[in-house]
């Protein structure tokens, strides 16, 4: 490990990226414990303060997928790569347009686990929980929901054992480290398609061209409401859909009910609310947000279409249906 240290880690004038082999070597160092504890964390210190490279996050990228376990489907679902570190500032309407989408014809998938640093916030996965969706915990389950709902999750524990087990270390270490950007990319779906959303506009080309290493040829990429795939309610949203550029302003939208904390269980409230077409407040921004979903899974790229689909579906109670197929499958399988 001290060769690769050498690299990054010898001040400002001195240090270099790696290759993408010797990431990959230095990673596999890491995960099969043959680095030390000060050796990581001089070594994540260092990529974090010099900033990862396409080229070592593809390394780093090889290094888990090498391990990882492949969710074994004919469906190419649209993987919803978000940060797996959640929100804080802002309301979860993403369950709720998750199952509009899909309801609408869409196939999409999801990856991630909880208590990341550096924001520790609440993921859509937890949403779903207090909404009454438990996990699942076996990959079968995964299949079968997207299968006959158009919605599967997988839990990073049951894909990608390896990374997992860093999560401990992750937390002691406390700040972000490259894995929050390249565990996105993992795409264990082996789906041809991807949306993921961006706090900083320089990592939209960084996302592309992992996206496309990955093997994925259709990716939506935008700057979003706190790294998710959900546009911002109070202004101008530019959607990079295949490089197409599409601009989404938020009309008819009320800032106040979105950019605003609250609690995992009355977020999940306003969810099922909204499936329920119980809700007026965020009912409009689930609905753009499912039109997005419905964009880059490819069923129209025009906004007005995706968004007369989303409240026909949702209207219709054709969301809320899957949505409760979705928990009879998991209580099943369990």
């Amino acid at each position: 490990m001290i060769e690769y240290l050498k690299v990054v880690g010898t001040g400002k004038k001195r240090l270099k990226d790696l290759s993408q082999q010797e990431a990959y070597n230095a990673e596999k160092l890491i995960i099969e414990g043959k680095a030390t504890d000060l050796q990581i964390g001089a070594f994540w210190a260092a990529e974090r303060i010099k900033y990862a490279s396409v080229e070592e996050l593809k390394g780093f990228i090889d290094a888990h997928r090498e391990y990882m376990l492949s969710i074994k489907t004919d469906i190419k679902p649209l993987d919803i790569a978000i940060n797996y570190d959640g929100k804080n500032r802002s309301v979860h309407v993403l369950p709720a347009a998750i199952f509009i989408a899909a309801a609408s014809g869409a196939y999409l998938a999801g990856h991630g686990a909880e208590n990341i640093p550096s924001k520790y916030g609440i993921t859509y996965h937890q949403i779903l929980e207090y909404m009454g969706a438990r996990i699942p915990d076996n990959l079968d389950t995964v299949v079968k929901t997207l299968e006959e709902v158009g919605f599967g999750f997988v839990h990073q524990r049951l894909f990608a054992q390896k990374l997992f087990n860093l999560l401990p270390k992750r937390k002691e270490f406390g700040l972000r480290t490259y894995h929050n950007t390249m565990e996105r990319m993992l795409n264990p779906f082996g789906t041809d398609k991807v949306i993921t959303g961006v706090s900083h506009p320089p990592y939209i080309q960084k996302y592309t061209e992992l996206a496309k290493y990955v093997g994925i040829e259709k990716i939506t990429v935008f700057k979003a409401l706190e790294g998710g795939v959900e546009p911002f309610p109070n202004h101008e949203t530019i959607l990079h859909l295949n490089d197409k550029e599409i601009k989404i302003y938020p009309e008819g939208i009320n800032k106040e009910f979105i950019l605003r904390k609250i609690s995992p269980e009355e977020n999940a409230k306003v969810c099922l609310d909204i499936l329920k077409n119980k809700d007026q407040n965020h009912t409009p921004f689930a609905i753009l947000t499912a039109a997005i979903l419905i964009m880059a899974y490819g069923l129209t790229d025009d906004l007005d279409t995706a968004k007369q689909i989303s409240t026909e579906t949702l209207k219709s109670s054709k969301a809320y249906e899957r949505f409760k197929r979705y928990i009879e499958i998991i209580d099943e399988y369990h």
